[in-house]
């Protein structure tokens, strides 16, 4: 299945407010630390202010799968019905490794978001070990459109550009001294 495809299925309006929830809120000032804010630390999925379980996660991967498949005809649809679990739970395991990235989200926006896709999916290679072709590009096409949105609630949290602004003047310096 063509990512854009999906992408276009799938609009910011419905994807936007699932992704937020695998995120804590964040709290005000600019974030400046001595050390880097990782991604580990933003999810809302774990850790010591948990507020999303791993069913909860499971229902976002249903709900993206759902809302990917649901507006096709029954001779478009891009895997058969009894394939969507396995994509779900497939999906769900890779979105879960966001937690376990050894990466800040500056470093995440970078790249952009088919290799944060490609970092997830290194976390947890065998999450689509039992799909089939078909289910595994929807997968991708899914992984990339969550990587997508974010990544873009990476850049729309105060304290990710506050943290960006001071890392590009200390760049900007390095490189004219």
């Amino acid at each position: 299945m063509d990512p854009a495809v999906t992408t276009a299925r799938l609009a910011s309006g419905i994807v936007i407010p699932l992704i937020k929830k695998l995120f804590v809120r964040d709290g005000p000032g600019a974030g400046l630390v001595d050390r880097p804010v990782r991604i580990s630390g933003l999810v809302s999925f774990r850790g010591e202010k948990r507020t999303l379980s791993d069913k909860d996660l499971h229902k976002i991967a249903a709900e993206l799968v759902r809302r990917a498949v649901d507006p096709v005809g029954p001779g478009e649809r891009p895997v058969p019905p009894d394939e969507d679990e396995a994509v779900v739970r497939a999906l769900a395991r890779t979105l879960h490794c966001l937690g376990d990235l050894d990466m800040e989200d500056v470093q995440a926006v970078q790249p952009g978001p088919q290799a944060l896709a490609r970092a997830l999916q290194a976390v947890e290679p065998n999450a689509t070990r039992d799909l089939s072709a078909n289910a595994t590009g929807l997968y991708d096409a899914l992984l990339e459109t969550a990587c997508l949105y974010i990544l873009h609630l990476f850049t729309q949290r105060s304290t990710f550009v506050a943290r960006t602004l001071v890392r590009h003047t200390a760049t900007l310096a390095d490189l004219t001294w």
